[in-house]
């Protein structure tokens, strides 16, 4: 008898071994979910970077009225803590955000804009209205910002630019408006009542906003890593982004800061036209952001930003030069315009590859250049 049993294979299995990890998906550069998230961060950037780009009107009314026996450098020093935190503090909600503690970081940041807000209007010292206005409405405003922008730069790819400039036009309606409502209401019902007023506003925009968020954005924790990427200072591309957005904004806010009181002070124009002339600087902004926002599309980022630091760092040279009220309003529309690429278009610069190899890394590579960018101010 011939044996006819042979040894058998076992079959091949397939399914133990998990499969081949693959890419992670694209943006989905749209849809339902990521165009909420651009009206949220609308709502954000109006309360947080408006309330800030105003401070001129706070300025010359600190100047003026409630801290009257304090220098111009001084009451500079509010805005420019305010200004500080509301960009350096991208270097801890940055990382936060890659970790998917997006949420956290809004509900935070609305609560301290909201509390400094209602502070300062209880607020009659110098280091009171510094610690309201400047510290606590500035690190709230901070913990907003850049988890805002690298929402929108993780939902979008081809329509990164239009979804960019109108978050960013946010800031420049809130910086046409918070004067406004400033001139009107000081006069009527005192410096305390207008605080709370647009602390009141800050409050509803962030009862909209927050809870879209919650409904429309999933969390995606990521495993943790270092708050900050060492590496990228071996970067060439990352040095040069970070040197050049640092001579940026030591210029930016100068003219924000000082319209009023150079309207006032130099020019001789009324209260009312001081305020009004950051409410036209601020308009051109709006107009600035949507521009590039459509021309980053066909020119690309970089060579738009070129554009508007070159034309605002001309136009500062030659605010020098401006002697009549005339000739103001014309430098305060085209210096917002002008520079209201620095805030629309620079986020797409640093959310390119050479810069953030990765999506995964924006937050973090951006909260790292805002950081050093914040010493400029």
């Amino acid at each position: 008898m011939v044996a006819t049993d042979k040894p058998t294979i076992a079959p091949q299995e397939t399914a133990i071994l998990p499969p081949a990890s693959s890419p992670a998906p694209s943006p989905p550069n749209g849809g339902f979910a990521a165009w909420v998230g651009v009206f949220a961060g609308f709502l954000l950037f109006f309360t947080t970077w408006g309330f800030s780009t105003a401070y001129g009107a706070f300025q010359h009314f600190y100047q003026t009225d409630l801290l009257r026996d304090s220098s111009p450098s001084q009451l500079s020093w509010i805005g420019t803590v305010n200004a500080f935190f509301l960009i350096s503090t991208g270097v801890i909600a940055g990382p936060l955000f890659d970790r998917g503690f997006l949420i956290h970081l809004m509900v935070a940041g609305c609560f301290l804009t909201t509390l400094g807000l209602m502070m300062l209007s209880l607020s009659q010292k110098y280091y009171q209205v510094l610690l309201s206005q400047g510290f606590c409405c500035g690190i709230g405003s901070g913990l907003i910002y850049v988890p805002a922008l690298s929402l929108v730069l993780t939902s979008f790819t081809s329509r990164k630019g239009i979804a960019l400039g109108l978050v960013t036009c946010g800031a420049s309606i809130g910086g046409v408006l918070f004067p406004i409502i400033f001139i009107h209401l000081q006069p009527q019902i005192g410096f305390p009542w207008t605080a709370r007023v647009m602390g009141f506003i800050q409050l509803g925009c962030s009862c909209i906003a927050v809870p879209l968020l919650m409904a429309t954005t999933k969390p995606k924790r990521s495993s943790p890593r270092q708050l900050i990427h060492w590496g990228a200072f071996k970067e060439w591309s990352f040095n040069a982004c970070g040197a050049a957005n640092f001579l940026m904004f030591m210029a930016y806010f100068v003219p924000l800061f000082y319209v009023p009181f150079f309207a006032s002070q130099v020019l001789e124009t009324s209260t009312e036209m001081s305020f009004y002339l950051v409410s036209i600087l601020n308009a051109g902004s709006a107009v600035g952001r949507l521009g590039s926002a459509l021309l980053t599309q066909r020119l690309g980022a970089g060579l738009i930003l070129s554009v508007s630091v070159t034309t605002s760092a001309a136009l500062i040279l030659g605010w020098i030069g401006v002697k009549t009220q005339a000739y103001f309003i014309t430098f305060c529309v085209l210096f917002g315009i002008s520079s209201g690429a620095l805030i629309s278009a620079n986020p797409l610069v640093i959310a390119h590859p050479v810069v953030s190899p990765t999506p995964a890394m924006i937050g973090t590579r951006m909260g790292m250049l805002w950081f050093t960018a914040s010493w400029g101010c």
